[in-house]
């Protein structure tokens, strides 16, 4: 023990000379510096205890206003009175959802009786002046089919409003309507009530006034915002989908080899709206769809077709991530696959 002791003290002074260390205080005489805790720290913490910095202010974005998305376009005057009072629609619908990304457009649900009485016109009128905004590349709109039991019966309009003045023409995509919008309306139609009812009641005066316009566009805000459905349209719908990327895409190509021809025609068409889509391109649906139908046919002639899409897909994203300028995507990858 003592010449363990002897040994340890002979290399630390030979440490202490190489380092420059002169003399140091014996191995025995060093000791560690006692730790000093204060009493806060001693204390045990508290489960309770909640952070007292307030939390950051949610700030939503501004939205472009009716004339910024209109732009130079020129509508019917009964056109422009529609738009105003659909496009004001859509601005508190996006407030109500709390969008923090401004969507490029935005869909909601709201019965045609409701927008006629918004715009002050009949719903035979409103029909017209709808084709026109759909043609003027400013709402899309379309009938959405309620289960009523057994049958099957119209509870109302999809309405997609433009809201960004640069975005491409809005579209309805099929996962729209796989909402349940209105749940309600089986016992609406069961005991005849519903929007036409409330419509009535809201435009009780003889004589149109301020009180009943307020009505309606409350009736129609209730409508339009309705947070009560069973799925809420804000958790998946075109405005808050996120873009479906062409990687996405590729993953899902080899599935198409084990379905049935019918599902497999469904799901062909879906994928093709889903590059479509995701190139801001839909004017090219069926393009894509006839280069899934041609990757299918070369797979069952034992060529590897759905792989060498998968691979172009995956070619594009990556091409598209390193901002490559091109006007037209899906032509890109027409002559890649040609």
């Amino acid at each position: 023990m003592h010449t363990h002791t002897a040994l340890a003290e002979t290399i630390r002074r030979a440490r202490l000379a190489i380092t420059g260390q002169l003399s140091a205080p014996p191995l025995s005489q060093t000791a560690p510096p006692a730790l000093q805790l204060t009493e806060a720290q001693c204390a045990p913490p508290l489960l309770t205890q909640r952070p007292t910095n307030p939390a950051p202010a949610r700030v939503l974005p501004v939205l472009a206003s009716t004339s910024e998305v209109c732009g130079p376009r020129i509508l019917s005057p009964g056109a422009a009175v529609l738009w105003v009072a659909l496009h004001d629609l859509a601005l508190h619908v996006a407030a109500v959802r709390g969008h923090e990304v401004i969507p490029s457009s935005i869909v909601f649900h709201l019965p045609a009786v409701i927008a006629a009485a918004l715009a002050g016109y009949s719903e035979r009128h409103t029909y017209r002046l709808a084709a026109e905004l759909r043609a003027a590349g400013l709402l899309d709109s379309r009938g959405y089919v309620a289960q009523v039991g057994k049958l099957r019966r119209y509870s109302g309009t999809l309405w997609a409003i433009k809201l960004k003045p640069d975005s491409p023409a809005p579209r309805l995509r099929f996962w729209d309507f796989r909402h349940a919008h209105r749940p309600g309306f089986a016992e609406d139609y069961f005991s005849e009530r519903g929007a036409w009812r409330d419509v009535q009641e809201a435009m009780s005066e003889p004589c149109p006034t301020e009180k009943s316009a307020r009505a309606v566009q409350e009736l129609a805000q209730k409508y339009a915002a309705d947070a009560g459905t069973a799925k809420s349209p804000a958790e998946g719908g075109s405005d808050m989908r996120p873009a479906h990327t062409l990687r996405a895409v590729a993953l899902d190509l080899p599935a198409l080899i084990g379905l049935h021809p019918r599902q497999r025609h469904r799901e062909v068409s879906r994928l093709g709206a889903e590059i479509a889509h995701a190139l801001s391109e839909p004017a090219r649906l069926r393009q894509h769809c006839k280069a899934i139908y041609a990757a299918l046919h070369a797979e069952n002639e034992l060529r590897p077709g759905l792989s060498a899409l998968a691979l172009q897909l995956e070619r594009l994203a990556t091409d598209l991530a390193e901002l490559a300028p091109w006007k037209s995507p899906g032509a890109v990858l027409a002559s890649r696959l040609g």
